[in-house]
């Protein structure tokens, strides 16, 4: 009779309170550790220790390794392809506001979660990437559509540069931002761009992107009618 009463909570099991927030943080704490390590280096033990509890408590969230992954795609990533979502949604039929709003939205998402730019690299776009099958399986196919077709209507219209891809566009926004913003820890070291920012990253993507998008060989005022 000596057991310690914990209001019907079976011991051991964190209390209803604090079931939301010890799960966000062991979630934190593996997405962080798997976007710095990468997945293969980081044990279901170290997460746990991360975050100051015994692996058994990581389990009792998540169930298995396995299930952790789905969720960081789920939930993480999900909330990336959300902001994606929102910026192609919100673009109207104008390709370069579209061009605009995504690169701002990427920016906005790596400057709230800074581990997005390595986990992308390490997990997703490199050959074996342990989240790249799971994360293809919820692409949300539609935004990409509207992306291309905003583009070509573009292209009808002749405001757009027929050159480009429409789709393949898509890609370059992403090797704009994600890649610089991975290995900003390198080109930081070069004292021409040591003082330059996450906002100059996208500035800069957002100057090649558009004049991408217009040709390069418009005229000033025509580049700038057409942009807004």
């Amino acid at each position: 009779m000596n057991e310690r009463k914990t209001g019907g909570r079976r011991r051991g099991r964190p209390a209803a309170s604090s079931d939301g927030e010890m799960r966000e943080r062991l979630l934190n704490a593996a997405t962080e550790l798997f976007a710095e390590r990468g997945i293969a280096a980081t044990s279901m033990s170290e997460i746990a220790a991360h975050v100051g509890v015994t692996s058994a408590m990581l389990h009792y969230y998540f169930k298995s390794r396995e299930r952790l992954l789905d969720v960081i795609v789920e939930e993480r990533l999900g909330e990336f392809i959300a902001t994606v979502r929102e910026a192609v949604d919100g673009a109207g039929n104008d390709p370069f506001v579209m061009v605009r709003g995504l690169v701002a939205h990427v920016v906005g998402m790596v400057e709230k979660h800074p581990w997005l730019p390595p986990l992308w690299i390490k997990e997703i776009a490199s050959e074996g990437g342990q989240l790249r099958a799971r994360l293809i399986r919820r692409l949300p196919l539609d935004v990409h559509m509207r992306f291309g077709a905003c583009v070509v209507a573009g292209q009808k219209r002749g405001v757009v540069n027929p050159d480009l891809h429409p789709y393949l566009l898509f890609v370059s926004i992403l090797g704009l931002t994600m890649f610089p913003l991975a290995v900003s820890k390198i080109w930081k070291q070069f004292p021409t761009l040591k003082e330059m920012g996450n906002q100059g990253v996208a500035d800069h993507a957002v100057s090649l992107l558009l004049y991408g998008l217009m040709g390069g060989q418009q005229s000033r005022g025509k580049r700038t009618h057409a942009a807004r």
